[in-house]
């Protein structure tokens, strides 16, 4: 069944609103845009002239920038105003305790010898948790598994 016609067509008159911003209005304007590119260039120009008198080299300060003093968490739980600061290491260590051998790639996780698993299909190296047990035996990694 087809639409019925609009018996007011010849009295409808289109209304939308029509909006000129600042922006439009400025674009079409020859003088404003040509004083923007004046101020620019000016201030590019005597930026570049000033940037080699107005050299300022910071001073080196001191590795303590205020007088709080750090606090430490102990074991408990409650704070404690005595105590160092570990400070890290690049060795990482596996789950399991081993040292280091390749991590995983998926993860990034730190994994020696024995914790890591080769994926049948890519033949990377992953982590139990990233990889999963499928028929036979075989390891399939997160990526490759379908």
């Amino acid at each position: 069944m087809a639409k019925r016609a609009n018996p007011y067509v010849d009295d409808f008159i289109p209304q939308s609103k029509t909006h000129i911003g600042l922006k439009q209005f400025n674009n079409n304007n020859k003088e404003t845009l040509q004083q923007v590119y004046e101020k620019t260039l000016s201030i590019l120009f005597n930026g570049a002239k000033n940037s080699s008198t107005n050299i300022r080299i910071p001073e080196i300060q001191s590795d303590k920038k205020d007088n709080y003093k750090q606090l430490f968490i102990s074991p408990e739980g409650m704070l404690q105003h005595c105590g160092q600061l570990k400070t890290e290491n690049n060795k990482h260590e596996c789950k399991c305790g081993g040292r280091e051998e390749d991590v995983c790639a998926y993860c990034e996780t730190p994994l020696c010898c024995s914790c890591g698993h080769n994926c049948s299909s890519c033949h990377q190296l992953y982590c139990s948790s990233c990889s999963i047990i499928v028929s036979e035996g075989t390891e399939v990694c997160v990526s490759c598994y379908r």
